[in-house]
């Protein structure tokens, strides 16, 4: 009997200690992690305001390759949300969801997940460095124990589970980071517009990377252009575009194009349909001889051959990032590199293949000056 009563005694000791600790642990709890990188600041803080990229960065696929993500609300910005289920006991189901956003600042995420405590929050703020050259990124997790005592101890253990996953997200933000193109676009207004499909007439050109060689290869290639349009009675239908095919250490490989008013033209008493390019699913390797092509012809990026140099086709349709330039057609390759970092810190994906890649329109009249030219720059892209 009397080591029965030491043995409830010393439970009872027990007991009261694990009150008395669990009381005076922290109801709080809070860390906090930090990288620091050297990509513009808009570029980091669009980057970690949407969710489109999450599944790439976040540390729960590394843990669970097999994790599923599905994105709800906004694409960006306050009530965007990201849910995850995985059947790994280290990820489990949960969400975030953005709470607040201030711009090139701070955003604030709301956390449900298995995690011990309640009001749970990762907020990101960024801090640039004095010479701007840097920005530190820091991600702070807190959570609210109150006086649920098994949550105050869990707390104990805040810089364990928490702590890495924090420092390898952080990580894979800064090498996602890293492979973007390093320009801010802060200052450019870069919107997303629904592009329709028309006919357009073009040619396939090359230059040196100097403006007098890419106007003197542009105007070649509308001669050509031209002349057909007079022999086919096609008119003019919009601005002539600059399609980018290649911009080069030396070179610049690109199209010049000509928006025109029909989709059927007659050729020497032949009627042809301009069609979207379907490029063919053999192309004939470099060892073949090279095939004559004549009118009606596809080429091998599924072009139709209109005469000579010049080709027909239905350009693009679907969703486009675009921008508006007034100045030196010199500047246009950071605009259009503007363009790529913008789709990426978003998660619009593209690809700079056939109608996926970048061009240009030339909005202005044919004698503005040089540095009064005005251009609309588009990048098709995915939004899924």
């Amino acid at each position: 009997m009397t080591r029965v009563l030491e043995l409830l005694v010393s439970l009872l000791i027990v007991f009261v200690l694990v009150v008395v600790v669990g009381a005076l642990l922290p109801a709080h709890g809070h860390l906090e992690r930090a990288v620091e990188v050297s990509s513009p600041l808009r570029q980091i803080y669009d980057s970690v305001n949407t969710f489109r990229r999450y599944p790439e960065w976040s540390a729960l696929r590394h843990i669970d390759p097999q994790t599923r993500f599905t994105l709800e609300g906004p694409e960006s910005g306050v009530g965007a949300r990201v849910k995850w289920t995985s059947a790994a006991q280290q990820v489990g189901d949960g969400n975030l969801e953005i709470k607040s956003s201030d711009v090139d600042s701070k955003v604030t995420m709301a956390l449900t997940n298995a995690w011990s405590g309640d009001n749970k929050t990762y907020t990101v703020t960024l801090v640039p460095s004095q010479n701007g050259k840097t920005v530190t990124i820091k991600w702070a997790y807190d959570a609210e124990y109150g006086w649920n005592l098994m949550s105050r101890y869990a707390g104990l253990y805040i810089h364990g589970e928490p702590a890495s996953q924090i420092q390898n997200s952080l990580n894979n933000i800064a090498a996602m980071l890293a492979s973007f193109p390093n320009v801010d676009y802060k200052d450019q207004k870069i919107d997303i517009t629904d592009v329709t499909a028309r006919p357009v007439l073009l040619v396939a050109t090359k230059a040196k990377r100097s403006l007098d060689e890419v106007a003197e290869a542009t105007d070649t290639a509308m001669a050509e252009i031209e002349a057909v349009m007079k022999k086919t009675g096609l008119n003019a239908a919009g601005p002539r575009m600059t399609i980018t095919t290649n911009w080069g250490d030396e070179d610049y490989a690109f199209s010049i194009a000509q928006p025109v008013d029909a989709t059927t033209f007659t050729l020497d008493k032949q009627q042809y349909t301009i069609e979207t390019p379907v490029p063919p699913a053999n192309v004939p390797s470099g060892d073949e001889e090279p095939k004559t092509l004549k009118t009606g012809d596809k080429d091998d990026d599924g072009l139709l051959v209109v005469e000579g140099n010049v080709r027909a086709a239905m350009w693009y349709q679907g969703k486009s990032l675009v921008t508006e330039y007034t100045g030196s057609p010199a500047a246009l390759p950071l605009l259009r590199l503007m363009e790529k970092a913008y789709a990426e810190t978003h998660g619009y994906p593209y690809a700079e293949m056939n109608e996926g890649r970048f061009w240009d329109e030339v909005t202005s009249a044919p004698d503005a000056a040089e540095d009064q030219q005005t251009f609309k720059v588009y990048l098709p892209i995915q939004i899924q």
